[in-house]
């Protein structure tokens, strides 16, 4: 009885080890699967959304020039003289209504910039950054009467192409 006993333990021995290496060669064979399926199918880099990012900006439509035509001609007293300046001014801007606005509000923008240029040409003189605190000024002047008649901004900046003193 006893080689029978022996006869049945090496059997059971033999059929643990095809069990597991069963098994093994099962979860080789799933993870290579899911390892293939995970580079053939996952898509690419995960996106992450972060909430106070700005959205995305949308294409950027070409850039449109206006002048205002006829040229800007104020006077001020300088230094007991009567001075005069003349400012060409040309309107960038990429937003065909806002353009359309400011041809249609032409005689508010044309006073206002007037009186805006008549107020500050002291700045001129006094500080060579002047004229481009001036024309900040102005390109805000303008903004101004676009966020009161279309509601919103319109215009990128205002441009000087001519400025004379004298």
């Amino acid at each position: 009885m006893a080689d029978d006993d022996e006869e049945v333990v090496p059997v059971a021995n033999k059929s643990k080890k095809l069990l597991f290496i069963g098994i093994i060669a099962v979860v080789l064979l799933a993870a290579a699967g899911g390892g293939a399926w995970f580079f053939l199918f996952s898509g690419g880099e995960e996106v992450v959304v972060d909430p106070d990012a700005p959205p995305p900006e949308a294409p950027r439509a070409p850039v449109q020039y206006m002048e205002l035509s006829p040229a800007f001609i104020v006077n001020f007293p300088h230094q007991g003289r009567q001075r005069f300046m003349q400012a060409t001014v040309t309107i960038m801007a990429r937003d065909a209504e806002a353009l359309q606005a400011v041809t249609q509000h032409m005689p508010v923008i044309r006073h206002n910039l007037i009186n805006l240029l008549s107020a500050q040409l002291i700045l001129v003189f006094e500080d060579p950054a002047g004229i481009e605190r001036l024309r900040q000024m102005a390109t805000d002047e303008v903004n101004q009467v676009l966020q009161r008649e279309i509601g919103r901004d319109g215009i990128e900046q205002l441009l000087f192409t001519n400025f004379v003193m004298q």
